[in-house]
């Protein structure tokens, strides 16, 4: 028995990209421009801890998206999470960009929820692939 390739549809890959655009947007620079940006980022991130709340939002709804749309990811954990840590960088070097200022401890500890946020993501398709399997 062959095992038949998945495909991606035009539709998914452009959610996809959407969510992966939104998620590496500096939103910061946004809120400069922007009023109700700059609103909605400082009250989203008006902590340490909601900062933290945040990022790991922000990965949770990227890597669920990443493994639904690419659902062969989710049996290679180790590739998922190099991936999902590549554009957790890519986001602080967007953000790096914007601020136009050398990497700061902060910037590090971002990766921290970000991958969190991608670990719980992984969990709950490979749980749900175990039950609808």
């Amino acid at each position: 028995m062959t095992k038949q390739p998945y495909s991606v549809s035009v539709r998914s890959l452009l959610a996809f990209t959407v969510v992966l655009l939104l998620a590496l947007f500096p939103v910061g620079w946004l809120g400069e421009i922007w009023l109700p940006a700059n609103l909605l980022a400082s009250w989203l991130f008006d902590s340490v801890e909601a900062h933290a709340v945040g990022h790991t939002l922000v990965f949770l709804v990227v890597g669920g998206t990443a493994l639904t749309v690419f659902p062969p990811l989710a049996s290679k954990p180790g590739r998922y999470l190099a991936i999902m840590l590549l554009l957790g960088v890519a986001q602080e070097c967007f953000q790096l960009l914007y601020k136009q200022r050398p990497i700061a401890f902060d910037d590090v500890r971002d990766l921290g929820p970000d991958m969190l946020g991608a670990v719980v993501a992984l969990v709950v398709v490979r749980t749900r692939m175990l039950f609808y399997a």
